[in-house]
């Protein structure tokens, strides 16, 4: 479970984003990663785990950066990228998506908004279910990935259904709400209590800011 809150999360994630992609990194500036660090101490080897997995990626816009600008400038948005990712990480390693939902509707963002994330994400949620059961089937029938026409029959067929399945799960839950009475909004129980932890959290983002600003 996080310590923090979830619009606290929302908040800073984006204030530390923005604030990192438009400044050259100090030493000053990884305060925030340490200290979420030391908040989930407990998930620490998981969540490195990720990095290194996104970082083949990062690799990749490192060398093109590399090729095409100075090794300095290269290394310096190679930096920052991974900062960003990483602080994210740490924040939402116990998101499941929906507190993400709840932060925005605690932040008064538009109804209609809210609930467009909402169902985005259930049915990103749903399609992700179906995918893993489609592939525990294909293991179980002894199916191994291969450059032949069936496995690529195999593959059209998976995203066919897949995509067939995502119109028919939409059009069962528009019924669905239609006749709970939807309106355009989805009813959340909020969380608006700060903890000691989110308080910490705040003030060294807000710490950057107010630096940048003085020097």
């Amino acid at each position: 479970m996080s310590k923090f809150n979830s619009s606290v999360l929302l908040i800073c994630a984006f204030l530390y984003s923005i604030f990192i992609s438009f400044n050259r990194v100090e030493l000053l500036y990884t305060l925030p990663i340490v200290y979420a660090i030391y908040c989930e101490k407990e998930n620490i080897l998981k969540i490195l785990k990720k990095l290194i997995f996104l970082n083949l990626f990062i690799l990749m816009i490192f060398i093109v950066l590399l090729i095409q600008d100075s090794f300095e400038e290269a290394l310096n948005i190679y930096i920052r990228t991974n900062m960003i990712i990483l602080f994210n990480l740490l924040l939402f390693s116990h998101s499941s998506g929906y507190d993400i939902v709840r932060a925005l509707n605690e932040l008064r963002f538009p109804k209609k908004f809210v609930s467009g994330v909402y169902f985005t994400l259930k049915m990103i949620q749903t399609l992700t279910d179906e995918f893993k059961k489609i592939k525990q089937t294909l293991r179980a029938r002894g199916f191994k990935a291969s450059s032949s026409m069936f496995a690529y029959e195999t593959y059209g067929n998976l995203f066919g259904h897949i995509f067939v399945k995502s119109i028919k799960k939409a059009e069962a839950m528009q019924d669905s709400f239609k006749l709970r009475g939807f309106h355009g909004r989805i009813y959340l129980i909020n969380n608006s209590k700060l903890s000691k932890y989110d308080l910490g959290l705040l003030f060294l983002v807000c710490m950057l800011f107010v630096q940048k600003v003085i020097t």
